[in-house]
């Protein structure tokens, strides 16, 4: 996947989180979703294994290295299929 796609998936997932009322990142990937998925204890940990520590890395890190962490360190096999189920399991829970 190139740059501009991996920016319009990121794009498409930020124009999401403020539909559903600008979610905190760290909600919608709960740790308890990154330990049941994932190695990680928290999206923190797997951003700081791609080498995202602020906004800026974010956007360095290269689509395949994104993919590849992905599929290494994760049920997952793309990241758009992390990005959904996350989704499904935030719509789902009852905040009170």
């Amino acid at each position: 996947m190139k740059t501009n796609q991996r920016l319009e998936i990121i794009k498409q997932e930020c124009r999401l989180r403020q539909d559903l009322k600008s979610i905190q990142f760290t909600h919608y990937f709960s740790n308890q979703f990154m330990e049941k998925y994932t190695q990680f204890f928290c999206i923190e940990d797997f951003f700081k294994e791609l080498g995202i520590t602020n906004r800026i890395s974010l956007y360095t890190v290269s689509q395949e290295s994104w993919e590849q962490q992905v599929q290494m360190t994760t049920t997952f096999s793309s990241w758009q299929e992390m990005l959904n189920k996350a989704g499904e399991e935030y719509s789902s829970q009852k905040f009170y």
